[in-house]
């Protein structure tokens, strides 16, 4: 499993204010815990729901964070008088195993969109080897929901840069990758060019496929043109309690995922359009594929047809794919036999300065310094 990204404790900060998302979770908290129970706070930050989970009475309370803010959770701990309570664990969720399983595991790891890293993955096995019988999961369900939408700004980035330029070079080419790249926006419901419809619903209590592929119908409500498609979530912390990052909502700090059409398309109310969202988790995050189709109401022709994917926002160089193929052969570098002998020599009791010294004096064309080997052996060890 890969590392999330980190986040620092400023963005922490502003999760804990972030209304009404806080006080949804910390009322399903509340609910949860009882006298005497075990709580395992997964991408704990620096530990709020942990210190929470203390307060409402949890015996004890594992936080789980591979990010250094979880450091700050001794001082918190110590100041809120929950040191003995209070377990804290830097390393991934699904490298810990629990001496005792959990009633109840807390965890908000989405991005935009619950569909983020390893989230799916990482819930999946929470609640397999982690989680007591009968224990709750917070949240215990996402929906997702799509519309059609008109958004000026969300898509000046898809073409404004690559239209023609007033300094009299062609930028074209530039265009079909921008046009595939989503990204984070706050729109209104004033955008709206469909009404919204469910995509698909994600229920962590049962779920076991961390992709999807959904298709849908978005049918124009007025006269307008459109240029993206909009996916957001209403969440279900626990039964009963719920918010929404959905346009017209409060703003959340998670905001709507926008992805841009090809080519912006004019609808007359009733019209349609079909679209098949593709969410596939390929090693670290996920790859999005968007497929829309309209056709002519009268004759039924197809007058639209866009295959979109955010593999496509990136200049894929051939040599560089290879690199992931089960069938390629790899050689030996001159990188590689400097990280071997840094593996070798771990372990003798040596400091990082003497292994330094060591590879700088063995692979001096690479690292003719030994702050220059320093700085490599501190960045292998970061790795691990």
């Amino acid at each position: 499993m890969i590392a999330p990204t980190g986040y620092s404790i400023s963005d922490y900060g502003e999760m804990i204010v972030c209304e009404p998302r806080m006080s949804t979770y910390v009322e399903a908290l509340k609910q949860a815990v009882t006298p005497g129970c075990t709580v395992i706070d997964i991408g704990a930050g620096f530990g709020v729901f942990a210190l929470l989970a203390c307060k409402f009475g949890a015996e004890s309370v594992v936080a789980i964070e591979t990010d250094s803010s979880i450091e700050l959770l001794h001082e918190l701990a110590q100041a809120n008088g929950f040191t003995d309570r209070i377990t804290i664990v830097r390393d991934l969720s699904t490298n810990f195993t629990p001496e005792k399983k959990a009633d109840v595991i807390i965890s908000d790891l989405r991005g935009t969109v619950p569909l983020y890293e390893s989230h799916i993955p990482t819930i999946m096995d929470a609640r397999e080897r982690l989680l007591a019988d009968g224990g709750k999961l917070l949240p215990q369900r996402d929906n997702l929901r799509i519309a059609m939408v008109h958004a000026a700004d969300a898509y000046r980035p898809a073409a404004a840069p690559w239209s023609p330029s007033k300094f009299g070079i062609d930028l074209s080419a530039g265009r079909r990758f921008a046009i595939n790249d989503s990204s984070k926006e706050y729109l209104k419901p004033d955008t709206f060019v469909s009404d919204p419809v469910e995509l698909t619903t994600l229920d962590y209590r049962t779920i076991s496929d961390p992709n999807i592929d959904c298709t849908v119908e978005l049918t124009a409500s007025h006269d307008s043109e459109a240029n993206g498609l909009l996916i957001w979530f209403d969440a279900e912390i626990a039964d009963g309690l719920t918010y929404s990052n959905c346009p017209g909502e409060p703003e959340l700090v998670y905001g709507q995922m926008f992805l841009p059409l090809s080519e912006p398309i004019q609808f007359k109310r009733g019209e349609t359009m079909r679209a098949r969202i593709r969410a596939m988790l390929l090693g670290a995050d996920y790859t999005w594929n968007w497929d829309c189709e309209v056709r002519d109401p009268g004759t039924g022709a197809v007058r639209h047809t866009f295959r979109q994917s955010t593999f496509l926002r990136e200049v894929h160089v051939p040599a560089e794919l290879q690199n992931g193929s089960n069938l390629r052969v790899p050689e030996k570098t001159a990188q590689m036999d400097i990280d071997r002998d840094f593996l070798d020599l771990v372990g003798e009791g040596r400091s990082l300065g003497d292994i330094a010294e060591a590879l700088s004096k063995k692979h001096t064309a690479q690292l003719p310094t030994v702050e220059q080997a320093l700085d490599h052996v501190a960045n292998i060890m970061r790795r691990y």
